[in-house]
């Protein structure tokens, strides 16, 4: 990776030295996004080919919201949320599912995304490089199968350039630095050689140090006395503590532990002597036990039985105030690529690389030879949690218009993907996943007749996952999957029906080697061959009223097969701070979700609400089990069990007419999301209760910008409301406090020496609150980044 980054920072001193009068000669294309101002998020009015309402996100509004993280960059859309595991890593969480029920795709190829098995795996995305985004909220299983059952999110990027730029030669460069963001740098350029030939060049730099928060790195739940075992465990701390218990409320001393008090074989202590019982069974046969002279008798019933006195508490490895622990990042992208573009075929490669280097704010213990992992007594050595990713992907794509009044193009598309992910304790290696992708999806998309238009294709996808490290929690294993699909849309105006189905074939395999060892899974750790037989189907009405309005009705059968590590995953992961067990007798999870809807687009005015509702089958989670290991570990195991989410979204919005010379826009939004325990499994209802935990919160928030002349200015304000519908953690799921989150952006355009320039300044969390989101599994221990105030500069070619 190294001499990929060397590459890219030739490009980069290379493009800023190219002589800047030699683009003052040629007129500058006209650049479309001025007349834009806020990050339009456009909801299909009228269902598209896919059959989605998909949510188009443009570069222009990346800009404008982009952020760390992909779950970030996505938050400000109702239904969305950061699944943050930290301020360098968070996944979209869609309708209250992530990780293997959101499928993360590059130009509609799955790339290497682990954040379903491990969410400090993060998936390096270069937003300066992306052409846009398409979020697709509810299930997208028909379009890119199981994986997709809860949504999917496809970045569009140019890495193999599919258009012919205006100039030999454009693109822009970037930089970027913050208070509390560090710094990025960033480029992006394309060109043509000749006629037919296309190419383009990308790259992305970014450093952060620690960051700054507000206050405590901690939430005030990790210092009070009351504080539970689970919760203990969750935030880190050591509890000192004395348990006294009250022998005046026992009327007998046991004769069977008197006997027996020294007797290794038994185990007793003297807390065991008293009881309430007036026998003990010695020998099969009853004898009574002698009196206890400290009882008291006519004490009160309801008298505790014993006291809990708490001596201290102190964290597993310190902290400062202000200073979010072990937040420091690296990370570097590198897009190459070139096409050949002919009148009705075209082709093309290119390659893709990312690095990043980045710690979770955690700490775990090392594993010492010759002794357990969960070792030592209250001031052992923790050590910080980091996580190293490197990803190479080989890519083309090939493209054929025939003559023919049926198909309009036949498209093919290919990734050989390898990467190499690490989970560190300190600088000692815990897990390593190196892992080779193979994934082809081939495309043929109909010639609109009449009244039908569609599109049909196979996919293709090959995993083969290889570990290593001092606690790997998953065997060596591979997975493979085939898909055939079909959607439809018949177009009887004003009515349209979109109509899709899908059928998989999943294979996961475990091939453990000599250096693992199966952990105490559900199913004893046996590691057993699993194939599935998924089938995705999909049926969407809409009605179009008077063309400014619709009423839409849909219906999806989703099938997803388990991933590696619900099927196989055991022992320690330290990134998580748990001991995951699977079970390899886990059956496909099935969801059959409703949808309705209701818009209208009038004279600038947008309003639209929605209403859904899945029900799950063989639900997969990560289950309590109540037990916690010394060393800080709980102890989960992936069960299944019945679930029902249901959720409102709703939108209003304004947007000034196109040809006034100050331009502006207002929007609001809400969002509400239930995840519900259907099932009767007393078990679940014990350790996770009524509603899942950790679950995002209802929000609203608004946004607006004004653009007049060469000024733009954009604001976003999203509330997060103190959560009603908590779970257990086998006890109660505190609710943590609502907070408000401010950001905005402010530029201005002009020229300089014959280049388009911007120059901006942004700011995220501008009122620098203590915001812990509910879903974060690191509530306890980090908080959202302190308020962060970035300059930047960009040039346009």
């Amino acid at each position: 990776m190294r001499l990929t980054f060397t590459f890219s920072c030739v490009l980069f001193i290379a493009a800023g030295l190219y002589n800047a009068d030699v683009f003052a000669q040629a007129p500058a294309p006209t650049d479309t996004s001025k007349t834009r101002f806020l990050p339009e998020v456009t909801i299909s009015v009228k269902p598209n080919v896919r059959g989605n309402d998909t949510r188009k996100l443009s570069r222009k509004d990346l800009e404008l919201v982009q952020s760390n993280t992909l779950g970030e960059t996505l938050s400000h859309i109702s239904g969305v949320q950061n699944g943050y595991f930290g301020p360098n890593s968070g996944m979209p969480v869609i309708r209250s599912l992530s990780g293997n029920r959101v499928r993360v795709l590059a130009n509609g190829l799955g790339v290497n995304d682990l954040s379903g098995i491990s969410p400090n795996l993060n998936v390096i995305a270069d937003m300066d490089n992306l052409l846009g985004m398409d979020v697709y909220k509810g299930s997208a299983s028909v379009l890119f199968g199981g994986k997709a059952i809860g949504g999917a999110v496809n970045m569009r990027d140019n890495t193999i350039p599919l258009s012919r730029p205006d100039k030999p030669l454009s693109g822009f460069i970037t930089g970027e630095a913050g208070t509390n963001y560090g710094i990025k740098q960033a480029f992006d350029l394309n060109g043509n050689v000749g006629t037919n030939w296309v190419w383009h060049a990308g790259a992305m730099n970014r450093f952060n140090n620690d960051l700054k928060i507000p206050g405590n790195t901690k939430a005030p739940i990790a210092y009070d006395p009351k504080i539970d075992n689970l919760t203990e465990s969750m935030a880190q701390v050591n509890v000192q503590k004395e348990i006294i218990r009250n022998l005046s409320l026992y009327p007998y001393i046991s004769q069977f532990v008197l006997n027996n008090l020294n007797n290794p074989a038994w185990d007793l202590s003297e807390d065991d002597l008293y009881t309430f019982q007036p026998n003990s069974v010695i020998g099969g046969k009853e004898v009574p036990n002698p009196a206890n002279s400290k009882y008291i008798p006519g004490q009160d019933p309801n008298t505790p039985l014993s006291t809990t006195v708490v001596k201290g508490i102190t964290d597993y490895a310190p902290v400062k105030k202000g200073i979010m622990p072990n937040s420091r990042s690296e990370s570097r992208t590198i897009n190459l690529g070139t096409s050949y573009l002919g009148n009705n075929f075209y082709t093309g490669v290119g390659f893709r690389g990312a690095y990043g280097y980045y710690g979770i704010p955690g700490f775990a213990l090392p594993k010492v030879p010759g002794q357990d992992s969960h070792h030592g007594p209250v001031g052992t050595d923790y050590r910080p949690i980091n996580t190293q990713s490197v990803s190479n992907s080989l890519l083309s794509e090939t493209g054929y218009r025939p003559v023919s009044d049926f198909i309009s193009i036949l498209r093919l598309n290919y990734m050989l993907q390898a990467s190499d992910d690490r989970e560190l304790i300190g600088d000692q290696l815990a897990n390593r996943f190196n892992t080779t992708r193979h994934v082809a999806r081939f495309e043929a998309v109909q010639q609109d007749w009449k009244f039908l238009s569609g599109t049909s294709g196979v996919d293709y996808s090959y995993m083969n996952m290889k570990g290593a490290g001092d606690q790997r929690y998953l065997p060596n294993n591979l997975s493979r999957e085939l898909g055939l699909f079909t959607l439809q849309r018949v177009n009887f105006e004003p009515v349209q029906v979109t109509l899709g189905y899908r059928h998989d074939e999943v294979a996961r395999r475990a091939m453990p080697d000599p250096t693992y060892k199966p952990g105490r899974g559900l199913a004893g750790g046996k590691l057993s061959p699993r194939d599935f037989s998924l089938n995705q189907y999909n049926a969407d009405a809409q009605w179009s009223i008077l063309k400014i309005g619709y009423i839409k009705a849909g219906y999806s059968h989703s099938e997803r097969a388990p991933d590696v590590n619900e099927l196989y995953a055991g022992n320690d992961h330290f990134a998580i701070m748990l001991e995951e067990n699977g079970d390899d007798r886990l059956k496909k999870e099935i969801a059959k979700a409703i949808d309705l809807g209701a818009g209208m687009d009038y004279h600038g005015w947008h309003v639209a609400a929605s209403r859904y509702q899945t029900r799950f089958n063989n639900y997969m989670y990560l289950a309590h089990t109540g037990i916690a290991r010394s060393g800080g570990f709980l102890v989960k195991e992936w069960r299944q069990s019945d679930t029902k989410i249901t959720g409102w979204e709703a939108e209003l919005g304004y947007r000034s007419p196109a040809n006034k010379i100050l331009k502006w826009e207002l929007a609001s939004y809400f969002d509400l999301v239930k995840n519900i325990n259907t099932s009767k499994d007393k078990l679940r209802q014990w350790a996770e209760g009524d509603y899942m935990p950790n679950m995002p919160t209802s929000r609203y928030g608004f946004n607006g910008g004004a653009g007049y002349k060469k000024i733009s200015l954009n604001l976003f304000f999203d509330r997060y409301l103190r959560q009603r519908y908590l779970g257990k953690n086998i006890n109660p799921e505190p609710a943590m406090p609502p907070y408000s989150m401010l950001s905005g952006r402010i530029s201005y355009t002009g020229k300089l020496s014959g280049l388009d320039m911007e120059y901006y300044l942004s700011g995220n969390n501008l009122l620098n609150v203590e915001a812990r989101p509910q879903n974060s599994f690191l509530k306890y221990l980090a908080p959202l980044p302190g308020r962060n105030i970035s300059l930047g500069i960009k040039a346009r070619i």
